[in-house]
């Protein structure tokens, strides 16, 4: 029987701090809004979607440094990137951005693919 105690408390603060990662920290694939980017030049995180018949700019190797998204609100924004990506992001659904607000455009300091 005591055994048993000394594994309740533990598995229990397991199981809640499992649930908190599931609640607040997993990845989702819910889209965020623009609107709630300010003009400070903080990188915070944002799922958007991306809009394929938009126009997208490369550089001289091919590779894409800006692309066209939108937010749950339905408003588009041009994305400019820091570094170039390759055009297979652009078969993604829903991308995580990581950046920030700079004027009308998002500069972009990370992509990564949700869907």
């Amino acid at each position: 029987m005591k055994k048993i105690e000394k594994f309740i408390l533990p598995a229990l603060v397991v199981f809640l701090v499992g649930i908190v990662y599931f609640i607040y920290f997993a990845p989702t694939d819910k889209l965020g809004e623009f609107s709630k980017f300010g003009v400070s030049e903080i990188n915070q995180r944002i799922n958007v979607l991306i809009i394929k018949e938009s126009k997208v700019s490369k550089n001289a190797n091919g590779e894409i440094i800006s692309f066209s998204v939108k937010d749950k609100n339905n408003i588009v924004k041009r994305i400019s990137l820091h570094e170039p990506i390759s055009s297979t992001i652009l078969n993604a659904e829903i991308v995580e951005l990581l950046g920030h607000m700079h004027g009308n455009d998002f500069i972009c300091a990370g992509v990564e693919v949700i869907k």
